[in-house]
């Protein structure tokens, strides 16, 4: 019974401080890094936007984990009113979210137009 016990304890010792380790090495290599502003995220929103919030919402995660973009751009190509509502109730959660038409997109490239 003594012995079954200690496994036990052995077991769980090992599980902690390998779950230790995991949270070290996590820390290391997913650092957040400065976001990059002059890269941007083109989603094209088309209709009522069925998917619309579910790409932006992984895009802001991916945003947030690794930093690889400042701006995520949706791009109205054809929306409907209902995905414009959708598009602008988005672009009011978070400040790095814009909704533009086909023919701005250029001045977000030109630095006619705020990232912000």
């Amino acid at each position: 019974m003594q012995l079954w016990q200690d496994g036990l304890v052995a077991l769980l010792a090992a599980i902690g401080l390998a779950s230790l380790m995991w949270a070290a090495v996590k820390a290391v290599l997913y650092a957040k890094p400065e976001q990059r502003q002059g890269v941007v995220a083109l989603i094209p929103a088309q209709g009522d936007g069925d998917a619309l919030e579910q790409q932006v919402h992984a895009l802001e995660r991916l945003r947030y984990e690794q930093g690889l973009f400042g701006l995520i751009l949706l791009v109205d190509c054809g929306l409907s009113e209902e995905g414009k509502k959708l598009a602008k109730l988005l672009v009011k959660e978070d400040r790095w979210v814009s909704l533009c038409q086909k023919d701005e997109i250029a001045d977000y490239f030109s630095g006619t137009h705020s990232f912000s």
